[in-house]
C-alpha cells in the first residue's frame, strides 16, 4: 500500500534524542574500555608524544574563553569617553593583558555603547523639543516673525487655487492684499500657514 502524497510512513518520527545504533555501539565500546584508552594517553603523554600531550592539557588546562578582563573603562556618554576608552584597551593590548580576540570583543562594545549612549542623547532631545512644542510653553520661547520677511505661502488646497483664480480674474493678486483680509474660501489650513 502506497502512502498518501503529504502523508509520512512514520507520523511518530525519530524521538529527539534518538541515536543511531552505530553510535550506541561506538558509545559501549569505549565505556569498556575508557580506563586503558586514558591510561594508554597518559603514558604517551609522559613519552612527550606532542597530540598526546595537546589532548591532555585541552582536557586538564580548559582555553580561557570568555574570562573575565580585569580593565577599568571609563562610562562611555560621549565620544571623548569612547577615545579614552579605546587608549586603555589598546595599552592592555600592547601590555600583553589582552588577547587580540579579547581586545576586538572590547573595540565593539565600547562602538556599541557609544551608538547607545547618541541614541539616548537624541531621544532625550526629541523629548525635550515635543515639551517645548506643547500649548502650555511659554509663547516667549518662539520668536516673533521678523517685519521685513514675506508671509508665507499659504498651503495648496482646491480652496485657495479657486480664490487664486478669483483674485487673478478680479486683476488683484493675492499677495496685495490687506494683512487682515481674508477671503471666504479661504481654509483653517492656509490661515495657520
Amino acid at each position: 500500500m502506497r502512502f498518501q502524497p503529504g502523508q509520512s510512513g512514520n507520523p511518530a518520527g525519530r524521538p529527539p534524542g534518538a541515536l543511531n545504533k552505530k553510535t550506541l555501539a561506538a558509545q559501549a565500546l569505549l565505556e569498556e574500555r575508557a580506563e586503558e584508552i586514558i591510561t594508554n594517553l597518559m603514558d604517551r603523554a609522559m613519552e612527550g608524544h606532542g597530540t598526546a600531550m595537546r589532548l591532555c592539557f585541552d582536557r586538564l588546562v580548559p582555553k580561557g574563553r570568555d574570562r573575565p578582563v580585569a580593565i577599568e573603562l571609563p562610562v562611555i556618554k560621549t565620544p571623548e569617553d569612547a577615545e579614552l576608552a579605546l587608549a586603555v584597551v589598546t595599552d592592555e593590548l600592547a601590555a600583553g593583558q589582552l588577547t587580540i580576540a579579547e581586545a576586538s570583543a572590547l573595540i565593539t562594545l565600547i562602538d556599541r555603547m557609544l551608538r547607545l549612549a547618541e541614541r539616548m542623547w537624541k531621544f532625550q532631545q526629541a523629548s525635550m523639543e515635543a515639551a517645548a512644542a506643547k500649548p502650555e510653553a511659554p509663547v516667549a520661547d518662539v520668536p516673533a516673525p521678523r517685519a521685513t520677511e514675506k508671509p508665507a505661502a499659504p498651503l495648496y488646497s482646491p480652496v485657495n487655487s479657486q480664490a487664486e483664480r478669483s483674485d487673478a480674474a478680479s486683476g488683484r493678486p493675492g499677495e496685495d492684499a490687506p494683512a487682515g483680509a481674508t477671503s471666504q474660501e479661504e481654509t483653517p489650513l492656509a490661515r495657520a500657514a
